[in-house]
């Protein structure tokens, strides 16, 4: 009798323990599930390493007091310590597990509390972890053979069976033995996980290391995911990059096609316009000296003053056409901007026009076609004196900016409509009367010829500022 009640004594203990492991291993899958569910659901790997860190030492997960992350450096070649979570010292083990315990956090509010955490410089398992950089090359250190085997390893401080031995690493985090897996998927390794428990003391069971290697390997498919939708984001920002730069290539083809037409149409035009035109015009002056009826004279001025008027339009479309080549020699800028300003002088004074200049004290060299540069300069600033019939004040400033020269023309004039910044310079735009607005277009292809560029934008005195931009000798 007293044998069969020890065999049913024996067989409950044996069930007692198969539910309690049943139990253990349900709790253990379902939080599984949702640490899968917060690696999905992450924004970013520091999110992933937060949730890594999280369940190893969440008491519903692995349960470990304290986890460390160390990721690969592949261009440094080492083994860096990133992250650490855990409490510090007894006395601060005994508060957050008290409060975890009477919270009774679920293990999305447990990572909400520790995402700033793993991030936060002046967490002191961060600034412990951080120091720690071990040379992937050292073969003999423990966490690098974890990586190497990629197999978990049970390191402890003294030699045992089924631990490997290593005294100063357990001396460096200050424990008896500590509990290490890989990061590591088809065939990429990213890091170890390192855990331990310093404050209980619990001896790290076989169980607990085969777990953390699992959970090890869920955690390296979320981060390889993550690496592989952001090198997908990645590819597809190049690819709309690229069909941007297809789209702008085809509307510049579109464009040098369509100034291609205007300008066969132009040499068209020009050859059959021209002869005619002179001959109108010869016949009208011709007639305008001979005659001597006051009524018809003004007839005849009119045509001959409209005549001229095409003519100069004409040229005005020649001289843009032909604007193909430069001949380019050492020119020192503030010297030509000086010579074009003086230029023009008269027609300041005219209008009433202040001129100020803002230049640097050394001389600016610049490879240029002078008269075609100071062409250039006139059409901007024949713009402004238009600008300002009343009068005002005209800012030339000379700025370097890096192997650039930037020669800045500011007006207080009437200004640009914001609409007509991008057309201002284009053939044939314009906003005033009895103009073909081909001024600053000319100027746009000079520079152009130059390698520069030019920019219209407002300024703070409500005109316009031209931004005209060349290539200087660094060292002539």
């Amino acid at each position: 009798m007293h044998g069969i009640n020890s065999s049913l004594e024996t067989l409950q203990k044996q069930s007692r323990l198969e539910n309690s492991q049943s139990n253990h291993l349900k709790l253990l899958l379902d939080f599984v599930v949702r640490l899968n569910t917060a690696f999905a659901t992450a924004n970013g790997l520091e999110e992933i390493f937060s949730a890594i860190l999280a369940g190893v030492t969440a008491g519903e997960g692995l349960g470990f007091n304290r986890a460390f992350l160390f990721l690969v450096d592949e261009k440094r070649g080492v083994l860096q310590g990133r992250f650490g979570l855990g409490p510090c010292d007894f006395e601060e083990a005994g508060r957050i597990w008290s409060h975890l315990s009477a919270k009774n956090l679920s293990l999305f509010e447990l990572l909400e509390g520790v995402k700033d955490k793993i991030t936060d410089d002046s967490q002191p398992l961060n600034r412990f972890v951080r120091a720690i950089s071990i040379p992937l090359s050292q073969e003999d250190n423990c966490l690098v053979q974890v990586l190497q085997r990629n197999k978990a390893l049970l390191i402890a401080d003294s030699p045992r069976v089924g631990a490997v031995h290593s005294h100063d690493l357990c001396c460096l985090f200050g424990t008896g033995e500590l509990a290490a897996a890989p990061l590591s998927t088809q065939g990429k390794s990213y890091g170890v996980v390192v855990a331990d428990n310093i404050f209980t003391r619990a001896p790290i069971l076989e169980d607990s290391l085969y777990t953390l290697h699992l959970f090890a390997g869920l955690a390296s498919l979320a981060i390889r995911q993550m690496e592989m939708c952001n090198s997908l984001e990645d590819k597809i920002f190049k690819l709309k990059e690229a069909n941007k730069a297809v789209e702008a290539q085809k509307n510049l083809l579109i464009e040098i096609e369509k100034y291609s037409a205007i300008g066969r149409m132009l040499d068209h035009l020009l050859h059959e316009i021209r002869n005619p035109l002179s001959a109108i015009g010869g016949i009208a002056r011709l007639l305008l000296r001979r005659e001597d009826d006051d009524a018809k004279r003004q007839y005849l001025a009119t045509v001959v003053k409209e005549v001229e008027k095409i003519e100069d339009t004409l040229r005005g479309i020649s001289e843009l056409h032909d604007i193909k080549t430069i001949s380019c020699f050492e020119l020192e800028l503030k010297s030509l901007v000086d010579a074009t300003l003086i230029a023009i002088q008269a027609d300041f004074d005219d209008a009433g026009i202040v001129v100020h200049k803002n230049y640097p004290r050394e001389s600016v060299w610049i490879m240029g076609d002078r008269e075609k540069l100071q062409e250039a300069i006139l059409c901007v600033l024949k713009n402004s004196i238009e600008a300002m019939p009343d009068g005002g004040i005209i800012v030339v400033a000379l700025t370097r900016k890096g192997a650039d020269i930037e020669l800045r023309i500011s007006d207080s004039g009437l200004g640009i409509a914001r609409g007509h910044f991008k057309k201002a310079d284009n053939p044939f735009f314009t906003t005033k009367l009895n103009a073909m607005g081909l001024g600053l277009s000319k100027a746009k292809k000079i520079l152009e010829l130059h390698g520069g560029t030019l920019l219209l934008t407002s300024n703070r005195i409500g005109g316009t500022t031209c931004i005209i931009t060349l290539p200087r000798i660094l060292n002539p």
